[in-house]
């Protein structure tokens, strides 16, 4: 890359990133203003809760948004866009967006079940009770994060992998760029994170532990979705895995298929400590993710 094209790159970088962050950064705490509470606190009333549904759908719209703009305002065009769906010889990664992310959550639940859930077996945990319910839910949950959540999660995606990534690793190493691109992603997330969206506010160090937790979580998820972009080209198989991360999750497999008795003897655990629990998953999907993204580069 020459000089010209390296700054051309960085210029559409930084125009990109403010015109991703603002609307947060402005319309977040304007929210939280109007409601007279934290719009993803907890003990929310109806309002806030229809405000934040809305914002919530809304808001993951930007990064596409932003993009949208830097690439007409910098005449890139949308020739690299990443929007072709590209399924020939990429099925499988189209498969892994989302069974891998499934994996993952079934492996964090049975870390929980091994942490918090005490004197109940796995077998009376999981292995019993109305199973034709408990398949009925799972697929009905899925379904729903997949035709539903997947317009907002491509509204990320586009923006972050279909984008960002793809510049931040012409102007550096993969391993930096994923690292700088998760950061970028997590601190856009802050002003929500501020106003207990994913964490809560009960928790030491609030909200600073939770923006770093974030900045963490955004670095590992980005390393398993730019493998997939990049792997296909395309941004759809990292718009399937980011709507099923958003619309499933462990906490709502474990309300699925846990046993009552074994939810009644969970303790209450803050959020941000679950969090903590799913980092070791996230972090072994992470680095395989990275290694077989690095493969092709070092085979050439």
């Amino acid at each position: 890359m020459d000089t010209k094209e390296k700054k051309t790159t960085i210029l559409r970088l930084v125009i990109f990133c403010i015109l991703a962050y603002l609307p947060l950064y402005v319309i977040t705490p304007i929210l939280n203003n109007m409601c007279g509470e934290l719009i993803y606190s907890e003990s929310r009333n109806e309002y806030t809760n229809m405000v934040n549904y809305i914002y919530g759908f809304f808001f993951m719209f930007t990064p596409s948004l932003a993009q949208v703009i830097t690439r007409l305002f910098t005449k890139e065009g949308f020739k690299n866009a990443y929007l072709r769906l590209n399924l020939k010889g990429n099925i499988r990664y189209y498969v892994a967006s989302i069974v891998v992310k499934l994996m993952a959550d079934f492996a964090i639940i049975f870390l929980i079940w091994a942490i918090f859930i005490d004197g109940i077996s796995f077998r009376i945990t999981f292995l019993t009770g109305d199973w034709q319910a408990k398949a009925y839910y799972f697929f009905f949950y899925l379904g729903r994060s997949i035709l539903i959540i997947f317009l907002p999660a491509f509204g990320e995606e586009w923006g972050w992998r279909g984008d960002m990534m793809p510049k931040l690793m012409k102007l550096m190493p993969k391993s930096l760029a994923i690292i700088v691109g998760g950061i970028i992603w997590g601190l856009w997330h802050a002003p929500l994170t501020i106003s207990g969206h994913n964490f809560g506010t009960d928790y030491k160090f609030y909200p600073w532990l939770g923006i770093l937790f974030m900045c963490t979580f955004c670095i590992l998820l980005n390393a398993f979705l730019t493998f997939l972009t990049e792997r296909t080209k395309s941004v759809y198989p990292a718009a399937f895995c980011h709507a099923v991360n958003n619309g499933m999750g462990a906490m709502l497999l474990l309300r699925i298929f846990a046993v009552p008795t074994a939810l009644y003897k969970m303790p209450y655990v803050p959020n941000i400590v679950l969090c903590l629990v799913r980092l070791p998953i996230l972090a072994i999907i992470a680095l395989v993710s990275y290694l077989l993204l690095i493969r092709k580069e070092k085979e050439k």
